[in-house]
């Protein structure tokens, strides 16, 4: 029965580490983020990404990340996920909650269960739940940014209709626009007030708000302090076509719930399935873990199943 145990946690362990790579695959290779960098910088890509890569360790070795982990692609990665969901914490208080959760569950474990896997597992478990807020955090707060972005061009398009400066602009935002994007605004306003150049204020919104439609705000704005231009205008057809895609996103999401639905029914009825098999017939089901060809089974059954789930969702998922 340990065997068996020790068997299934292990399978465990092993989907979550192939799903740890898979996602850590796809960041490596999505060039969404690459695409908004090229759209701030006139001089290119290499000269935006060299700013906003030393602004990011510049935060990390003032929190008190040592320098030479400060240069690492992986902590800059998630110091620049850190901006986006809390952007008042430090990197190394971070890493430091999520090694003490694990720390402590591990601990906690030992001293009351005498199988090392258990206590192990937990402390594995204990240390990625800062990671799952952290995204989950991440994303809430990119939509409701995404949300708001319409209302906020809108304001900042009247303010200059009125007379008032871009500076000026930015501080009545910070002021007047409801959070989290209010806060983002006046802090720009605050650097720019430090002598920070105003370009440079909103490069680094941008690490902090990764948002195709913020690129575009950007982009306008920079576009326009070396041109010229009417800016209250752009702001304007920017902000409406930003509302345009979020109903057309709302469409497409309308006409692929049913897509998305069917797929989380037909992930979920195998393992329906197998527990209704089980508890009516615990010697029948039994033999899937039990017995070690049953757990290979299971824990091939268990890939393609997210094989399947990943596959349904980039059917479903339409880029707008």
């Amino acid at each position: 029965m340990d065997t068996t145990i020790v068997n299934i946690v292990l399978l465990l362990i092993g989907g979550l580490l192939v799903m740890g790579i898979v996602f850590l695959i796809q960041g490596l290779v999505n060039n969404d983020r690459k695409k908004l960098q090229e759209r701030l910088s006139s001089e290119g890509h290499t000269e935006s990404a060299e700013v906003v890569r030393r602004s990011i360790v510049v935060q990390m070795e003032a929190s008190g990340l040592p320098p030479a982990l400060a240069k690492m692609p992986i902590f800059q990665s998630l110091q620049r996920a850190l901006m986006q969901a809390y952007p008042d914490m430090a990197l190394i208080k971070f890493l430091g909650i999520s090694a003490g959760l694990g720390l402590m569950s591990m601990l906690i474990g030992f001293a009351f269960l005498s199988n090392p896997v258990f206590p192990i597992v937990a402390g594995l478990v204990a240390g990625y739940m800062p990671f799952f807020v952290l995204s989950s955090k991440r994303n809430k707060r990119q939509q409701t940014i995404n949300m708001q972005m319409p209302e906020a061009l809108d304001f900042l398009s009247r303010v200059l209709r009125a007379g008032h400066s871009l500076t000026t602009g930015l501080q009545m935002m910070g002021e007047e626009l409801p959070v989290p994007i209010g806060p983002e605004f006046r802090r720009a306003y605050d650097q720019h007030s430090l002598g920070q150049p105003l370009e440079d204020c909103l490069k680094d919104m941008s690490t902090r708000i990764n948002s195709s439609d913020f690129a575009f705000f950007i982009t306008a704005v920079v576009i326009q302090r070396q041109t010229g231009g009417d800016l209250s205008e752009v702001l304007k057809n920017i902000s409406h076509m930003i509302r345009q895609r979020m109903r057309l996103q709302g469409h497409v999401r309308a006409k692929t719930a049913e897509g998305r639905f069917t797929g989380y029914i037909l992930v979920a009825f195998p393992a329906c399935m197998f527990l209704l098999s089980y508890s009516l017939n615990p010697e029948y089901g039994g033999v899937l873990i039990h017995t070690s060809t049953g757990i290979k089974m299971l824990g091939v059954a268990f890939g393609l199943q997210m094989m399947g789930l990943w596959a349904i969702r980039k059917i479903t998922t339409v880029k707008v």
